[in-house]
Parts: C-alpha cells; structure tokens; sequence
C-alpha cells in the first residue's frame, strides 16, 4: 500500500509541473524501457527498506548507497539517472506511462507468485494512475 502512495505522489507531483520550463532532453537520456526498468527495481528497493526501517532517517543511507548500486548495475551514474528522471518528470503523460508500467509489472509479478503459490483466487489488482 505504502508502494502505491508513493507512485501516486509522484505522480500528482510531476503533474504540477506543467507550467514550468521543462529541460530539454540530456544528450546522455536514458532511454524509456530503460528507465521503467531501474525505476520498477528502485521501488522494490525503496519499498523493502521502508518495511525493514520503518523511519525515513533509520533508511536514508542505507536507500542512498543501495541506489547508487543499483544504477551502477546498469552503468548510469546519479547524474545520469537525475537528469533523466527531471526530464520525465517534466513531462507529466510520459512519466504517468512510466510509472503505470512500473506498478503493472509489479502487480504482475505478485499475481504469479500468488498463484504459483496455490493462492489463485487472492490475486493482486492496482488500480491504474
């Protein structure tokens, strides 16, 4: 539920950014499908670690350093991932699209582990952004 109100803020708060200057795209953009993809393991992270620590000051360093393990993964630096994400979120339909793609992969995968489970008829629904 937790994960569901962040999107949901996120999104309502890209969507104050109509009126204002939107950067142009960096020469170093992350692509779309890339995006969607360190954004949707981005929220599991942050997500698990607000389980695990309950308070935003317990998880902080701990959400910094494994973030920046996370993009190194995928070879985007901080900087890279910021400029990207300021340029999305600019950009208030192409970023609700992103994340809509996050959240249905994610209730995806949870309706699969739900019913390889045996649990077919406790399937997750999201409700779209």
């Amino acid at each position: 539920m937790k994960l569901v109100a962040l999107v949901l803020i996120i999104a309502s708060l890209s969507a104050c950014s109509r009126g204002l200057n939107r950067p142009d795209a960096p020469d170093d953009l992350i692509e779309r499908d890339s995006m969607v993809v360190v954004m949707r393991e981005l929220v599991v992270l942050e997500s698990y670690l607000q389980n695990r620590y309950q308070h935003v000051n317990n998880y902080y360093k701990v959400m910094t350093l494994s973030g920046k393990k996370c993009l190194q993964k995928y070879h985007f630096s901080p900087e890279r991932f910021e400029r990207s994400y300021d340029y999305y979120a600019s950009r208030q339909e192409e970023m609700q699209r992103i994340y809509t793609e996050v959240m249905d992969s994610l209730t995806k995968e949870v309706n699969e582990l739900t019913i390889s489970h045996g649990k077919q008829d406790d399937t997750v629904n999201v409700a779209p952004l």
